[in-house]
């Protein structure tokens, strides 16, 4: 069993912006995860739990919807930033706008993930930490409610850019924000890493385009 997120990769300039957000989240919280190699800023789709030997399926259908919807024709409006305190720290993301064509290529994406999804993943579904601590169960639990808490109705289209504690997130959120807009390079299926973070690149289209994370 894979933990899987099809996604919209950024343009590299976008991905540029994102990086920068993250180093100075990190320098407030050197703990958080940092995007480089095998961390991919990016736009989540549809997350969920499919078995391995379904993955080509799953990238073969993915593709007909990308061929259909031609996402890459789209353009994201960044809004602000949106942050999630829990206790002491917390995470911050850009808050992206729903749009009709948006939404109807995250819900074809998620009509196509459903027929192969499965459900009780478990850490293992996951890229391991390269310090060897534990897949947290609140993203174990997170793919596994992905439908219906974050799909349908309840899609609400971001960008997480990092960790942070507490009153820093609440100075950035505070901060005035200019919004932008992006357009996506690529759609692609990577396995997940801790926090949801996109760790490893299992299929892109088109081939070649955007990337960060590698394929190991």
């Amino acid at each position: 069993m894979i933990a899987i997120d099809v996604l919209l990769e950024p343009d590299p300039a976008t991905q540029a912006r994102a990086r920068r957000t993250n180093a100075a989240l990190r320098s407030d919280h050197p703990a958080g995860f940092a995007f480089d190699t095998t961390h991919l800023p990016h736009v989540t789709l549809v997350q969920r739990y499919v078995y391995e030997r379904d993955l080509d399926a799953l990238v073969g259908a993915i593709e007909a919807v990308a061929h259909a919807h031609n996402p890459l024709a789209l353009s994201l409006d960044v809004t602000g930033v949106q942050v999630r305190v829990e206790g002491d720290t917390g995470s911050a993301s850009w808050r992206i706008a729903n749009t009709p064509a948006l939404q109807a290529l995250a819900d074809d994406c998620l009509a196509t993930a459903q027929t192969l999804a499965v459900c009780g993943g478990t850490g293992r579904a996951f890229v391991p930490e390269d310090d060897g601590s534990p897949i947290r169960q609140s993203t174990i639990r997170y793919v596994e409610r992905f439908v219906p808490d974050h799909s349908g109705a309840n899609y609400s289209p971001h960008l997480t850019l990092g960790h942070a504690g507490a009153a820093f997130l609440h100075e950035l959120e505070a901060e005035p924000f200019a919004a932008f807009a992006f357009a996506p390079v690529a759609v692609g299926v990577y396995q997940l890493g801790n926090h949801g973070t996109a760790r490893r690149c299992v299929w892109r289209w088109p081939a070649g385009m955007g990337g960060g994370a590698n394929d190991s």
